[in-house]
């Protein structure tokens, strides 16, 4: 019989970024874990942990933040794990730059500047290909209006600082699977791939033509790869 699936979102962004993806799945329980009502780590474990019956084993598929989510979850109960895939989300730790630049973000929405729908938003997180669509960066602009700054501030103060968890995963026997958007500026392939290679169960496939929304630029593809993991 085949088991459930929990779908962990990224930062700012709510089921919207599954539904692809999820027209194209076939999966025995889709369980989605709300992390937009999270506001901080406790809080997206616990939303998490809310989602999974006592004795039972569960497949985990996390997007950006959601993959770092679901890896911590994965970690501290093992046993409940099937298989942990991260989606363009990486196990490393946050740099100094990243976290610079997180202090940044947080003094920048403290003070009520947040545009979703600026071009360099866009720009940074969807692929060239997609930038003019809006079933991809017409959804990003949407979720990050619909959500607001109140979300993307508690979420980046919740994921940082954000320790390395690769040494923690090495020990694992569950399977990981780490899904890599080729041209993504934000979590790159290189990273990614690196990331895979020093993780023994961890399994690494690159989607194409993808900028670090692939969710919603390549569904077909991800959900092909998905649907081979949790079949």
């Amino acid at each position: 019989m085949s088991l459930p699936t929990l779908f962990l979102p990224g930062t700012l962004c709510d089921e919207r970024v599954w539904l692809p993806v999820w027209q194209k799945l076939q999966v025995h329980q889709r369980r989605y874990v709300p992390l937009q009502w999270a506001s901080s780590m406790d809080e997206m474990l616990a939303l998490t942990t809310d989602r999974v019956l006592a004795g039972e084993k569960v497949h985990l598929a996390g997007f950006s933040m959601g993959g770092y989510i679901a890896a911590r979850w994965a970690i501290d109960n093992p046993d409940s794990v099937a298989s942990l895939t991260m989606i363009a989300s990486s196990p490393y730790g946050l740099t100094a730059e990243e976290e610079k630049r997180r202090a940044q973000l947080v003094t920048m929405l403290k003070k009520g500047s947040f545009k979703p729908d600026s071009p360099a938003y866009i720009t940074r997180f969807v692929h060239p290909d997609h930038q003019n669509n809006p079933d991809v960066a017409g959804v990003v602009q949407d979720m990050g209006k619909d959500l607001g700054a109140a979300t993307l501030l508690a979420h980046t103060q919740a994921t940082t600082p954000r320790p390395a968890l690769t040494d923690k995963l090495k020990a694992c026997s569950f399977p990981v699977h780490i899904i890599a958007a080729a041209d993504d500026q934000v979590v790159t392939a290189g990273v990614l791939k690196d990331a895979a290679e020093t993780i023994p169960s961890a399994s690494y496939t690159p989607v194409p033509g993808a900028g670090h929304m692939c969710l919603l630029e390549q569904p077909d593809t991800v959900s092909r790869i998905l649907q081979s993991i949790v079949d």
